[in-house]
């Protein structure tokens, strides 16, 4: 218990100072304001989001195939370095074509979320502590992001919107501290399971290599060759192996669609059709993730039997999310959209704690990042098929509140779904407890 605790702190540490980013909240409206990069605010939120969602899928395709064998540490780094790289270029103003190259880093840096929580689950190891484990961490990132909007939205209204350009320096001093935390945390241990997989193609080239001295360099090869293909096979058994476990694919499932409508809803869209007010969203955005965090500790401390209410807590949730969400579309109140924007928050940050534990419980091969990184992959994949279709235009376009009447539909969808076993079983229940006798007997 003493171990688990000093490791979730350190992590929690960092955790919150990584995702203290004040710049985040105000990026398209720093690139289009600053002189230095010269882009008009229709370009930044075209061109550059277009590029972006590509970057992402390539930055999670890559980091959730390299994260296990890497043993976490070194990639967290990595990301962490990415985002020391973005910041950087923004504080020195970048052209568009550098742009582009940050929005590279950008993607790799933004997928440490995977490697965080694979990191946490391979380090604690006992997963009895998982849950806890989860709220702790989720916790710890909601506060840091409702800490750096707060900060952002405190300085802009005393400064004025010219003190935007100010931002990135206090981003990458966070990121930088970030990275320097990280320096310190420990390292995860290779486990005989990852250790066998990898060497014995190895130790059985050494064992080998004992031939002419003009067939080493074409051994090496067939030995590099081997290695590839038997991590490569390793990756697929692991996945295949991981979602042939019901728990873990209706956790999944819900997780790649659930996570598409968080992405995609904010508060301005559910707000669009009242009129802008960029104040009062930013300090309802602000509460929706502090009330967030306090929901995902308060579900990380609770012990379920999530095999046995998970289908009725992801029913009835998903159900709720999308009265929320479809609320804000039929309302003509804005403290009624509010409000319905503040519980959506809550709830989703809560069921997002216990997606994450429970599909990482299930995992036996020490997997999580090539389990989590797919997940969202999948999610990016859906996202994408979506802006493209709906949003862009390719199929057909949808204007900003229809989007949100679709993904209220789409969460009472999902609701509908994983609701429908449980009325099943429960008339199962139901019919066992109270026999019907003949009455002619």
């Amino acid at each position: 218990m003493r171990g688990w605790t000093t490791i979730i702190a350190l992590v929690v540490i960092f955790a919150f100072v990584i995702e203290f980013r004040p710049l985040d909240y105000f990026m398209i409206s720093y690139l289009a304001r600053s002189q230095g990069v010269n882009i008009s605010y229709i370009k930044a939120t075209d061109e550059l989001m277009r590029s972006e969602d590509y970057f992402n899928i390539l930055a999670v395709s890559v980091i959730m195939m390299i994260t296990d064998n890497l043993l976490y540490k070194p990639v967290i780094l990595f990301n962490v370095f990415c985002g020391i790289i973005v910041y950087s270029n923004l504080v020195i103003l970048p052209n568009f074509i550098q742009l582009k190259l940050v929005e590279l880093c950008m993607a790799f840096f933004k997928s440490y979320e995977v490697v965080y929580f694979s990191y946490l689950f391979a380090r604690v190891q006992d997963k009895r502590y998982y849950q806890a484990t989860s709220g702790l961490a989720r916790t710890a990132m909601l506060m840091g992001k409702c800490g750096s909007l707060v900060f952002a939205q405190v300085l802009v209204i005393i400064y004025g919107k010219d003190y935007v350009k100010e931002l990135p320096c206090y981003t990458l001093g966070s990121v930088v501290f970030a990275f320097v935390w990280a320096l310190f945390l420990s390292s995860v241990k290779r486990n005989s399971y990852n250790n066998d997989d990898v060497i014995t193609p190895i130790a059985e080239f050494i064992s080998d290599n004992n031939n002419e001295q003009h067939n080493l360099k074409k051994k090496s090869l067939q030995s590099k060759s081997s290695v590839a293909e038997h991590i490569s096979k390793r990756l697929w058994r692991d996945l295949n192996e991981s979602y042939k476990n019901l728990i873990v694919l209706k956790w999944s499932i819900w997780y790649c669609f659930a996570l598409v409508g968080y992405v995609t809803i904010k508060m301005s869209s559910v707000t669009h059709k009242l009129g802008e007010n960029e104040q009062a969203n930013g300090i309802v955005e602000s509460l929706a993730v502090f009330v967030g965090a306090i929901s995902s500790y308060k579900i990380g401390v609770k012990r379920v039997n999530w095999e046995l209410y998970g289908n009725a807590f992801i029913g009835s949730g998903s159900s709720i999310l999308g009265i929320c969400v479809i609320s804000c579309y039929f309302h003509q109140n804005m403290l009624s959209i509010q409000l319905s924007y503040i519980l959506f928050g809550a709830l989703i940050q809560a069921m997002f704690v216990t997606s994450l534990s429970e599909v990482a419980r299930q995992l036996k091969n020490n997997c999580y990042a090539l389990v989590l990184g797919f997940n969202s992959f999948i999610s990016l994949i859906l996202l994408l098929c979506y802006k493209e279709m709906f949003i862009r235009g390719n199929l057909f376009k949808i204007d900003v509140p229809e989007q949100v009447l679709f993904y209220g539909g789409l969460y009472i969808l999902l609701g509908t779904i994983y609701l429908i076993p449980c009325v099943i079983s429960f008339n199962r229940r139901l019919n066992n407890s109270c026999p019907v006798y003949d009455i002619n007997e």
